[in-house]
């Protein structure tokens, strides 16, 4: 099954910390729809590919018992970046540029505009350098967006396969389930977005990544 999504979310702030309230990071408490912009978790694109094989095995023997009855189960998910907002968290006169006595401030909106062509190994060497984005007059605060720029995307492969095998002296309908699965099947290294605090000394660059592999096994009996 294939399943492709085009759509856009736009909100005043994004709640997107599992559900649970807390502080939220507000441009300007003078001017709330100064944060209107795209939400956190705006992926624009998104194609997702799940499929079930059964096996049918070799035909007899010892082979046939090895090799029947399993299932394989793959789910590929290829996504494009979620948005960031640069912004500063360094106090004023350096940031707070507004003066307002808030540290969550944004620069003016740079020479290349509100989006920036990206690849890959630009999100390791860094995106843009803090140079890049000119700093508001003192008591005003600046006119760069919120969630404005897009981070790395995201490409991962999952892979499950399990089997039932039959256990007739615990019961007529008793199983015994076995299930694997392998979570990023590839190794991929999916890049967390950049740190985008232009008070910090990694501005600009990703510094962590999403969904490594793992591999877990488990057993069940089913009555």
């Amino acid at each position: 099954m294939v399943r492709a999504r085009h759509l856009q979310s736009l909100d005043y702030t994004s709640s997107n910390d599992n559900g649970v309230g807390g502080a939220e990071n507000v441009i300007d408490v003078n001017n709330p729809s100064r944060n209107y912009g795209r939400s956190d978790y705006d992926s624009r694109h998104r194609i997702s590919i799940d499929a079930v094989w059964n096996i049918p095995g070799m035909k007899s023997g010892i082979q046939h018992f090895i090799t029947s009855g399993w299932t394989l189960s793959p789910v590929i998910v290829l996504q494009s970046g979620q948005p960031f907002t640069v912004y500063t968290s360094a106090s004023y006169p350096s940031g707070d540029f507004n003066a307002d006595g808030y540290n969550y401030d944004v620069p003016n909106t740079p020479s290349f505009g509100n989006t920036k062509s990206t690849s890959r190994s630009d999100f390791l060497k860094g995106v843009f350098p803090t140079s890049a984005f000119p700093l508001p007059t003192r008591g005003t605060e600046g006119n760069l967006g919120r969630n404005t720029y897009n981070g790395p995307g995201l490409a991962n492969t999952n892979l499950a396969a399990e089997r039932l095998f039959k256990l007739p002296f615990l019961g007529e309908h008793t199983t015994f389930q076995v299930r694997g699965e392998i979570l990023n099947l590839f190794n991929r290294v999916n890049l967390t977005n950049p740190v985008s605090d232009l008070s910090n000394g990694e501005f600009g660059k990703s510094t962590d990544q999403n969904l490594p592999r793992n591999i877990q096994i488990l057993g069940r009996i089913r009555f």
